[in-house]
């Protein structure tokens, strides 16, 4: 159905071009004075209903608008890259608390927010009132979504300080499977044969990228003590179950942004600020774990004003030991987990989860080339094989099945 806006202007050009007639009929010389006041008035009538057309975009935006999965999916894949190797050296190299990064991520994504909106989400004008929805507007419905992202952010770090970064990437890919189940339980989405195929491709190809890292990592965890092996299979059990705790949320989340009528920018704020929520409550669960298991009950745990007091005066000890081991790198990595907040939804929204999931094992293969490169050693035949089997799944899932002939 043609909008109103249109309509008028249609309606307009039509009373134009029928006004124009009446007028060459009653001022009618000759036929061919006739003809040209009818001729102008007809190019009055398409210059004045044309001017209610969409406007068309320009070369860029086409080109953007048909290759955005693709665009999408080369970002993704180079932020993973970055996020999962600088995180893995820092943690090698230096000792910092996760928890401060998760907390400070979080907070670099709310400017980073007013920025997208203030660029391309709408305009300056529009972030004052996008942030005003995201406290008034059913703010508590993203709660458990953003519950399940604080245990993921958490989980992240313990597993890659137990595992090495391959394993961690080559673990993670489990979320693909899950990934898939909850899309058919919760958003009713059956994927087709030719998806599934691509699907389990991705995975043996990034197995098979890794498979030389694989076996170096099985023999030196042979003779590895009890202790390391005790703190790799830890390792394994928390990015097992990241994974699940990253899949759930993503497709919960990406069912609420393609809901008609809801705002992109509005649940980012809200989600961003439940995780901080939730992640401060986490800090209290220890020393309140302890006051109900072994201390004198949950009335002493709660804080009395000379407490709050004290708390405050230690405040600059208390942020010095937060922030310790802190460094430029590690702000590199504060800063490329706050560009989530805008990537990922934004993948969600114009993509789906499938696609989000394909970053990974995407960036198994670009990380492994990358080191083959540097390091200037020619790869063998299962990376070969394995980085022709993900780039045939790539090409694979995001196909098009062929029209069938009328």
């Amino acid at each position: 159905m043609p909008s109103p806006t249109l309509m008028r202007h249609q309606s307009s050009g039509t009373m134009l071009l029928a006004s124009a007639t009446a007028t060459s009929e009653k001022l009618q010389p000759s036929p061919h004075a006739g003809a040209t006041t009818r001729s102008r008035a007809a190019l009055v009538a398409m210059t004045v209903g044309s001017a209610g057309a969409a406007p068309q975009p320009s070369p860029l935006g086409a080109w953007l608008l048909k290759y955005r999965s693709w665009l999408l999916l080369v970002c993704l894949i180079v932020h993973k890259c970055a996020t999962d190797g600088l995180t893995r050296w820092t943690r090698v190299h230096g000792s910092y608390s996760g928890a401060t990064v998760a907390v400070m991520s979080e907070v670099v994504k709310l400017p980073l927010i007013a920025i997208a909106v203030a660029s391309f989400g709408g305009g300056p004008r529009q972030v004052v009132p996008i942030f005003k929805q995201a406290f008034t507007r059913t703010p508590f419905a993203n709660a458990w979504i953003s519950l399940c992202y604080t245990f993921n952010n958490l989980l992240y770090f313990d597993a890659l300080s137990a595992i090495s970064a391959v394993a961690y990437q080559v673990l993670s890919q489990s979320k693909m499977l899950f990934t898939a189940g909850l899309m058919y339980f919760m958003v009713g989405k059956r994927l087709l044969v030719r998806q599934l195929i691509a699907i389990l491709m991705l995975i043996a190809g990034a197995l098979l990228v890794q498979l030389q890292e694989l076996a170096k990592a099985s023999a030196a965890s042979a003779g590895a003590s009890a202790a390391a092996s005790s703190a790799m299979w830890w390792g394994v059990g928390l990015t097992l179950f990241s994974s699940f705790i990253s899949a759930l949320p993503n497709v919960a989340y990406e069912k609420v942004l393609k809901t008609e009528g809801e705002n992109q920018w509005v649940n980012n704020v809200q989600v961003t600020v439940w995780i901080m929520f939730w992640i401060w409550l986490a800090s209290w669960l220890p020393d309140l774990a302890r006051a109900l298991l072994g201390g004198p009950g949950l009335a002493a745990a709660l804080p009395t004003p000379a407490s709050l007091v004290a708390s405050a005066a230690a405040l600059p000890q208390t942020l010095r030991a937060a922030f310790a081991g802190f460094s430029l790198p590690v702000w590199g990595v504060v800063m490329l987990k706050a560009m989530n907040g805008i990537l990922i939804p934004a993948t969600f929204k114009y993509a789906d989860n499938i696609l989000y999931a394909y970053a990974k094992p995407s960036s198994i293969v670009a990380t492994t080339v990358l080191a083959a490169v540097l390091t200037r050693s020619m790869p063998s035949l299962s990376m070969a094989l394995g980085i022709g089997l993900v780039l045939a799944s790539i090409v694979l899932y995001d196909s098009k099945p062929k029209a069938k002939a009328q």
